[in-house]
């Protein structure tokens, strides 16, 4: 019967069993780097922020304010021009 050294074989298969698993993280770590090179995020668009008379019609038609305490605030608005 033929020995490979000393060992019953458990060494071999140790370092087999590593070297596939570095092996194969490598080549995952390859597969992600080809697939992040060349791709180009698109901006984000900004969103614009709402001016104080737009948030105060969405306020009126959720029914946040009554049209009379609508109507005192859009003056207020208005005259803040």
């Amino acid at each position: 019967m033929m020995m490979w050294g000393d060992n019953s074989g458990w060494g071999m298969w140790l370092g087999m069993g590593i070297s596939t698993l570095i092996l194969v993280v490598l080549i995952a770590l390859l597969v992600w780097a080809i697939s992040r090179i060349g791709r180009v995020e698109a901006p984000r668009p900004q969103r614009e922020r709402p001016t104080a008379l737009e948030l105060l019609d969405e306020r009126l038609a959720r029914g946040e304010i009554e049209p009379d305490d609508y109507q005192q605030r859009r003056r207020i608005l208005n005259d803040q021009r």
